[in-house]
């Protein structure tokens, strides 16, 4: 595959969604959470003290839900790779990586808009990571899986 060397992957490079996407986002969870409190403020029988706890709860889902995405992610840099989730942050580094791979979405049939392929870091022990936004709805995935693998080639070069 010619070009590689006029392609490569800079540290540090990021994928995660766009900027835009994430207004949006917030904006359909504030429509839907506005939706679900409605009935519970414009009903009388509730306490207030209800209502703001009710209230509180899901406002607090909501930003939950709108920063997770926002910060989830996949971060390439010199020493491996970070995955971030919605809670969760894990860090692979170079040596734990044995190849980069996709794989069909299993959830492609679930929804619209869901990738048809994800791309998946395999570890030494046997075990895989997704790598959030790697999918074939941000990237093209065949040519970043060869950036990754080419990269860690590299990088193994490097620890030796």
């Amino acid at each position: 595959m010619g070009g590689m060397s006029n392609d490569r992957l800079r540290f540090p490079h990021e994928y995660r969604v766009a900027t835009t996407r994430v207004g949006g986002l917030a904006l359909t969870v504030l429509l839907l959470s506005f939706g679900a409190l409605l009935p519970l403020w414009s009903d009388q029988e509730f306490a207030p003290s209800t209502k703001a706890i009710g209230s509180l709860l899901v406002i607090g889902f909501c930003l939950l839900v709108i920063v997770g995405v926002a910060r989830a992610g996949t971060l390439v840099t010199a020493e491996g790779i970070t995955v971030r989730g919605l809670v969760r942050r894990r860090r692979l580094p170079w040596a734990e990586i044995t190849r980069f791979g996709k794989a069909p979405n299993p959830n492609a049939h679930a929804g619209r808009g869901a990738p048809a392929f994800l791309t998946y870091a395999f570890r030494a022990d046997g075990r895989k990571v997704h790598l959030p936004y790697v999918d074939d709805k941000h990237v093209l995935v065949d040519r970043e899986v060869e950036r990754l693998n080419a990269l860690l080639a590299e990088r193994r070069g490097a620890a030796d």
